[in-house]
């Protein structure tokens, strides 16, 4: 507890809660893209609306992650850490970019969702990959609140074990996309939204393990 109180008091409070607020931002463009796969029969007008707010969000999230960067730079926190929180304002970011770089995907694409078996692979398989990712969310904001230590690292744990599980569901669905009769524009659309996906758990993770570094050895 000691420990926690060196890195978050007086202005570092003001950090702690502004990554919270980022990752807010990332549960909530998260939302607008599985809003996106499980109804494909949204017009072009309703993707367009879902890429403005999602683009929105994302500018906002760049703002926070600028402001932060600034004050850490400035001596917000101890020097011993201050790389360490650098790398993990990027991951965090990145969360928040990936899932901004997948709606702008799911726009390209939309119109090739009239396939069955192309979008069977989008309402179920990556949409599960994204359930996921939001439950690993959910647990980035438990462990940046969280006030004890054992705590903090038993929710990386579990960030680490949904990033894990993740990989093996996107393996098994590179293994489908290869076997099936695809257009290049089909199958490039189906593995770019499989990685990205993929990437967003990855920099959740990555987030998670620095800010556990952090809060562990302060």
């Amino acid at each position: 507890m000691q420990r926690l109180k060196k890195i978050f008091s007086t202005g570092l409070e003001d950090i702690r809660e502004k990554i919270g607020n980022h990752i807010a931002l990332s549960q909530e463009s998260l939302l607008i893209l599985q809003g996106l796969l499980v109804n494909k029969s949204l017009d072009r007008s309703a993707v367009d609306e879902a890429v403005r707010k999602a683009t929105a969000l994302e500018r906002e999230g760049d703002e926070i992650v600028r402001d932060l960067m600034d004050k850490v730079a400035q001596g917000a926190v101890v020097p011993t850490i201050t790389n360490v929180v650098m790398v993990m304002l990027d991951s965090v970011d990145n969360v928040l970019d990936m899932i901004y770089f997948a709606i702008k995907e799911v726009k390209r694409g939309h119109h090739l969702w009239t396939s069955e078996q192309i979008y069977a692979i989008v309402s179920a398989e990556v949409k599960e990959m994204l359930d996921l990712s939001k439950t690993m969310l959910e647990y980035l904001q438990n462990m940046l609140n969280a006030r004890d230590v054992d705590d903090i690292r038993r929710y990386a744990r579990l960030i680490g074990s949904l990033e894990e599980e993740i990989d093996e569901i996107k393996e098994n669905i590179l293994d489908k996309i290869y076997g099936l009769e695809l257009s290049a524009v089909a199958f490039n659309h189906l593995v770019s939204l499989v990685y990205t996906a993929d990437k967003i758990a990855d920099n959740i993770q990555d987030a998670a393990y620095h800010l556990a570094t952090v809060l562990s050895s302060a």
